[in-house]
């Protein structure tokens, strides 16, 4: 199956199908209810999971992220814990950010409750903390042997770029909600924010094309419902600039659009990447698999996903699974597709389907 995925990212043929499953989510919800393999835990128990189901290991997010925040001594981080709630705190000469998050049992997941910044005044405290912000390489220097450890796996480890600066505002420090009200506000103090995250990338970039991995994830958790807007005016320049330094360097790059997809699809395929991951299709997303390579208006982009997390849980069947993913097939065929859940199994989702996806695909092609 790496071979096939090698030959996709190199624009060729593949022989088989590839298929991957992001279990990262129900691999926690049986941590919690005490049913996990120990073995889980460790980098090749976790792939030897993933041998057993008979998915291409990608997704690992305990050496996922390429760059790690370090602030200078004049900020202080406490995170405070309290039951199932708990608060991250950002103190800093300037005034105080903070964070409030809930953990949902039932769902297994964390939910942000109260983001750092909300007002005007909040955004003098961030500009404050990022221009005493610096960003710094990390889970590069081991690339290179992680990558050899996996290939019996028929797997590769994926590599996160810093969230692009729009998205790092939605999802570290604002909110979709309050930044929309927020550009309105005080445009000018968002502006200068997205220019300090996109300075403080340098040498992350710099560091990524340096090791020249075959691909990178832009994780930037795009969704068009949010983000379509404002694309063009705050996100595509900055996606152009990556992507060029990065193909310069050999690197392809894949981003992460796992919530609907209409708006995104044709502005992030014309920027030029290589690859749309975690496309999520009716009955979970806004799009029948049958329309998205026209919506995506592109011969050669890879379109990943297809297969809603949502079939995986109850009330869906074998039945609906096996006839959804044969439809994603049909549609696909002949195109350059990888074949992936949508965007994680949930924690109430039944694994025997990936297993037996696994065997489906096996009779495909």
């Amino acid at each position: 199956m790496l071979d096939s995925f090698s030959k996709l990212l190199n624009g060729e043929q593949p022989e088989k199908i590839v298929w991957t499953a992001d279990i990262s989510y129900w691999i926690a919800a049986r941590q919690q209810d005490g049913t996990a393999d120990p073995s889980w835990k460790t980098e090749e128990g976790y792939l030897r999971l993933h041998a057993e189901l008979g998915i291409m290991p990608y997704y690992y997010y305990d050496k996922f992220w390429v760059a790690d925040p370090v602030y200078d001594d004049t900020i202080f981080l406490n995170t405070i814990s309290n039951g199932n709630l708990s608060e991250r705190v950002l103190e800093t000469p300037f005034g105080t950010l903070r964070e409030e998050s809930a953990f949902m049992p039932e769902s297994c997941c964390h939910g942000i409750t109260q983001h750092m910044v909300t007002t005007p005044e909040d955004m003098d405290v961030l500009l404050y903390i990022l221009e005493h912000r610096k960003l710094r390489p990390t889970n590069l220097d081991n690339y290179r042997s992680r990558t050899e450890m996996w290939k019996p796996y028929n797997g590769i480890p994926c590599l996160a770029m810093p969230r692009s600066p729009l998205s790092a505002l939605c999802y570290e420090w604002i909110g979709i909600q309050n930044l929309v009200y927020l550009f309105m506000d005080c445009s000018d103090k968002i502006k200068k924010a997205m220019r300090l995250l996109e300075e403080q990338e340098e040498p992350i970039l710099t560091a990524v094309c340096e090791l020249a991995p075959s691909l990178v994830h832009f994780p930037d958790n795009l969704s068009s419902d949010n983000l379509t807007s404002y694309y063009d005016d705050y996100m595509r320049e900055g996606h152009q600039r990556r992507i060029e330094r990065l193909h310069a360097s050999g690197v392809k790059c894949a981003v992460h659009l796992d919530g609907t997809v209409k708006g995104l699809l044709p502005k992030l395929t014309d920027c030029g990447f290589d690859a749309i991951e975690a496309l999520t299709p009716q009955p979970g997303g806004d799009l029948p698999v049958s329309e998205m390579r026209n919506v995506a208006d592109n011969e050669k982009v890879i379109l990943w996903g297809g297969v809603p997390g949502i079939m995986f849980a109850p009330s869906y069947t074998w039945q609906n699974m096996k006839s959804h993913v044969e439809h994603v097939i049909d549609c696909w065929e002949g195109q350059p597709f990888i074949l992936g859940v949508a965007d994680q199994v949930p924690p109430d989702g039944d694994i025997e389907m990936v297993r037996k996806i696994s065997e489906l695909i096996k009779k495909a092609r």
